[in-house]
């Protein structure tokens, strides 16, 4: 993938990520499963197995777009040393 697609994405993770609906619909779905695992009986091991899987996808959304965000952030950030380099007065100096 592309610098410029990898930006993008991170840019539209960063939105969803630091949207107020997006935290609070995560927090409320996540507290149900948990409110789920809680009420289940340690006889029903397959609901509580279900309900653990469907809080670890939970997670793992959110992971990816942590994910996404920060490989917009290293490629941000190597596009702007690349830019330094190159605006450098001194970058010839030692090599010519």
């Amino acid at each position: 993938m592309n610098d410029a697609k990898l930006l993008e994405r991170a840019s539209l993770a960063k939105v969803i990520l630091d949207n107020p609906v997006y935290v609070e619909s995560w927090e409320a779905v996540r507290e149900a499963i948990v409110a789920g695992i809680e009420k289940t009986p340690l006889s029903d091991t397959q609901t509580a197995e279900r309900l653990r899987v469907c809080l670890k996808l939970l997670k793992d959304v959110r992971l990816n777009l942590e994910l996404m965000f920060n490989q917009g952030k290293i490629v941000s950030f190597k596009l702007e040393q690349e830019r330094k380099r190159r605006e450098n007065p001194n970058r010839n100096v030692f090599h010519p």
